[in-house]
């Protein structure tokens, strides 16, 4: 795992019943690793999630406040990162899962919904296709707000 120290603490920080809004400093910490040069999976992945998730949740609960510049920003940040990664998803079952999950529940945060929409629908055959039983929550374990989230959605029985 490949993401600052500090980042992941504000994730954890994040988590729980007593989770704090502190996505947006996690945030902070991530975007300015990938704009310096970092292309690290992990980062890549962390960033996708939090520029989704704090699209899709409130303020009070993330720590970002919307406005249309964040909302721009979030948008092309996660658009410039999924670029970068495209290439490995359709290889990656976990990448499949998890860029194919954020985009069934909110397509219409991550640019044109019929587009995102459609490559969920492809995602999720390619990740069945390599996971038929579902993707191990356990994978998840010890990985922040992201794997807090998305180990959750891996415990939902049939799902994505």
């Amino acid at each position: 795992m490949s993401i600052p120290p500090e980042a992941l603490a504000l994730e954890n920080a994040h988590t729980g019943e007593k989770g704090q809004p502190t996505l947006a400093k996690a945030y902070a910490i991530l975007v300015e690793r990938w704009q310096s040069g970092d292309r690290d999976r992990e980062l890549a992945l962390h960033l996708l999630f939090i520029c989704w998730y704090s699209q899709v949740e409130p303020d009070h609960i993330t720590g970002f406040v919307t406005d249309e510049q964040t909302t721009v920003e979030l948008q092309r940040v996660f658009n410039d990162v999924f670029q970068y990664v495209e290439p490995q998803v359709e290889k990656d079952p976990e990448m499949l899962y998890v860029v194919g999950l954020m985009a069934k529940l909110a397509s219409w945060v991550l640019g044109d919904p019929h587009e995102w929409e459609s490559r969920s629908e492809r995602y999720r055959q390619l990740y069945r296709d390599q996971r038929p039983g579902g993707i191990d929550p356990a994978v998840f374990a010890g990985r922040g707000a992201y794997g807090e989230y998305f180990g959750s959605q891996a415990r939902v029985e049939n799902g994505y």
